[in-house]
């Protein structure tokens, strides 16, 4: 993808500015925003928390999060049915092909993936003829699965890939053995690892760095209203800091939001909180390079 891409679309240098600016005393009308999202995951456990926790409100913000599949997601942001986008990945592609849209921050800044295959497929080389489900072709999600096979030393132009529209279409698929393998996130990949399935792969292993989760919006949303796009910045910054700092808060939100045991939901928070960014940036480079392969 060209080296363009970098400048059009990353307003990620303005979130010193965004953060440190004062917020306005004084109680006010809760101010209406919603917010896309692509799937139930970890992945976008910072705007959960923000919700469930009261912290939009604690900036003034009466948040809907709106769960969106599929190209959905980006003529929604396109039109103006939702202000931000939490699928970050997305818009970025998107913005390198010419939309305004911009991203304005970053929540991940490791991929939160995991290949995981039936209990007979034992590593990468088993997987060749075999069927491997992601959410949707030519997005993060499969550029991750075949990335992360070539890395195990097999050509991933033997592996055939199908797109199942969400996670918990590819979990399905993998429970009724319809594919072989399945590109997951948290905590999908704890539960099926602990029904007996097998890890092939993970990004974490290969210390593979993008924009997993953040978001974006339009550019003309910035232009309408900087106020209540620093209003929701804020929050989720806070939001993040929350997530850090409240460990047992978390694992039991984790465990009771996802209906997972005690362990799983421990093991998921430590992996979910290993990725999340300290201030909302990401190196430029990191962003590049995982661009460059779609």
């Amino acid at each position: 993808m060209a080296r363009k891409f970098i400048s059009r679309l990353i307003l990620f240098a303005s979130l010193v500015f965004i953060i440190s600016s004062p917020i306005c005393a004084g109680a006010q009308e809760l101010k209406k925003v919603k917010i896309g999202y692509p799937a139930f995951s970890l992945t976008f456990l910072t705007f959960f928390v923000a919700k469930d926790a009261g912290i939009f409100k604690k900036h003034e913000l009466d948040v809907e999060l709106i769960q969106l599949a599929g190209a959905v997601q980006t003529s929604a942001l396109v039109t103006g049915e939702i202000d931000h986008l939490t699928g970050i990945t997305g818009p970025l592609v998107a913005a390198a092909r010419g939309l305004p849209f911009k991203g304005i921050l970053v929540t991940h800044e490791r991929p939160l993936f995991w290949l995981i295959a039936n209990p007979e497929i034992r590593r990468a080389e088993d997987l060749i003829g075999k069927t491997v489900a992601v959410d949707r072709l030519a997005t993060l999600q499969d550029i991750i699965a075949r990335d992360l096979i070539k890395r195990k030393g097999v050509n991933p132009e033997r592996v055939t890939f199908v797109q199942t529209g969400s996670v918990s279409n590819s979990v399905q698929s993998l429970s009724q053995n319809s594919v072989s393998a399945a590109l997951l996130s948290l905590p999908h990949n704890v539960v099926m690892m602990q029904r007996g399935y097998r890890e092939i792969a993970s990004a974490t292993e290969f210390n593979m760095r993008s924009a997993s989760g953040g978001i974006a919006t339009r550019e003309a949303k910035l232009k309408q209203d900087p106020a209540g796009v620093k209003a929701v910045i804020r929050a989720l910054v806070d939001s993040m800091d929350f997530n850090r700092k409240e460990k047992t808060w978390m694992v039991n939100y984790v465990q009771n939001k996802w209906k997972l045991s005690p362990k799983a939901a421990d093991e998921a928070y430590r992996f979910w909180l290993e990725g999340l960014t300290p201030d909302g940036k990401i190196p430029l480079k990191d962003l590049q390079d995982i661009y460059d392969l779609a």
